[in-house]
């Protein structure tokens, strides 16, 4: 079954299915770059097409992406590295191109070099680079099994869309590939007449919400080199400039909050006791009941899940024996609801001792479950 929702608004004004048609190599995009520009376009409205692992694959595209594509405003053509090994892919792009120079002229296309020169895609090499052209030396050996009337005809149409306008993916403009995405949502958004301002693309995959004064065993640290070294982008609330009681950092977390797939929330001794991770638990609360893009997975250190729910039911007199404001009764009992509801999900783990490996790693496989976001690896440096 394919991936893709019911058609957007601007889409059906045209008469089209979808937006976008996704082109890509499985292998080289699907769980990493892909996935995170299938799920920013819908996150924007844009209704894309993209298929799955379990269309059946030949050296022809079926009748099903035929169809797909012609009913799709705009094709984005995925090339990457192994791009041109695959007669799939190939095929599907003469297919593409097709739509483009039909005498309609409705279907577009916008092509992304990911981590590959457009004059590669062209065939060509330039002259300071002294490595064989990859795209190339694959159509040459399609050329044996294909023959070379097919194989000029991807030839052909893989140097007219390396001239084609789009986005190459530089290091130097973009340090992650989000960054690459936002520009990439905001034009297909143009292409099919709709205007968006900032694309809502995912930038972290799991924000951190903790009280540094229960990091034990330099936890937090601990957990962050885990999820690093797993292919995680983690924020860490306190480490990015929201550990201080000014008001100025509200809009930080909500922008954190916001562009983060996933927020492991680690109740500590004194976590619930803390008005600014109060603040944070509550803003992660609603913004997960209200919008569903936010994953919460609880981690009890060092606490039961008993001794959260009693904290949340002590909350106002503990809070009033603790601080010198008298915070609004309103306030609190948000407070107390959002921290009952986080402790009622289900935990990544809850444990009384030292963390060891077998946690972190409980930890991160949870995220991946739970969040349903295997890790991406970031591209090179």
């Amino acid at each position: 079954m394919a991936v893709a929702p019911e058609a957007s608004a601007s889409a059906k004004c045209h008469g089209f299915k979808y937006d976008a048609f996704l082109s890509f190599r499985g292998e080289d995009t699907r769980t990493t770059f892909t996935t995170d520009l299938f799920q920013a376009l819908k996150a924007a409205d844009l209704k894309p097409f993209m298929d799955d692992d379990g269309i059946k694959r030949g050296n022809t595209i079926t009748s099903e992406l035929e169809e797909a594509i012609q009913n799709s405003r705009v094709s984005i053509i995925i090339f990457s590295e192994n791009y041109a090994s695959s007669s799939w892919c190939l095929n599907e792009l003469l297919y593409i191109f097709d739509q483009y120079r039909s005498k309609t002229k409705t279907h577009g296309i916008l092509p992304l070099f990911y981590h590959v020169d457009p004059s590669i895609v062209r065939l060509k090499v330039r002259a300071d680079d002294k490595r064989e052209n990859q795209f190339k030396k694959e159509l040459d050996e399609h050329e044996k099994r294909f023959g070379k009337e097919k194989v000029d005809q991807w030839r052909e149409v893989l140097i007219s869309c390396g001239l084609v306008a789009g986005f190459p993916f530089p290091k130097q403009k973009y340090s992650f590939p989000i960054d690459f995405i936002d520009d990439i949502v905001r034009t297909t958004g143009k292409e099919v007449g709709i205007s968006i301002k900032e694309a809502p693309v995912f930038r972290y995959d799991v924000l951190l919400s903790y009280e540094s004064m229960d990091n034990r065993e330099n936890f937090i640290e601990l957990l962050d080199g885990e999820l690093r070294s797993s292919n995680f982008i983690p924020f860490k609330a306190e480490s990015n400039g929201m550990d201080r009681e000014e008001d100025d950092t509200s809009e930080l977390m909500d922008a954190a909050i916001s562009r983060s797939r996933s927020s492991i929330i680690v109740f500590s001794g004194n976590y619930a006791y803390s008005p600014r991770c109060l603040d944070q638990l509550l803003k992660m609360f609603e913004y997960s009941s209200e919008t569903k893009r936010l994953v919460i997975i609880p981690v009890f250190y060092q606490v039961s899940k008993d001794q959260i729910r009693m904290q949340a039911e002590n909350l106002a007199a503990s809070l009033r024996g603790m601080y010198k404001k008298q915070f609004e009764r309103e306030k609190v009992e948000r407070w107390k609801e959002a921290i009952k509801g986080v402790a009622q999900l289900p935990a990544a783990e809850a444990f009384s001792g030292a963390a060891t490996k077998r946690h972190l790693k409980q930890i991160v496989k949870a995220i991946e479950e739970k969040a349903d976001r295997r890790p991406r690896k970031l591209p090179p440096v």
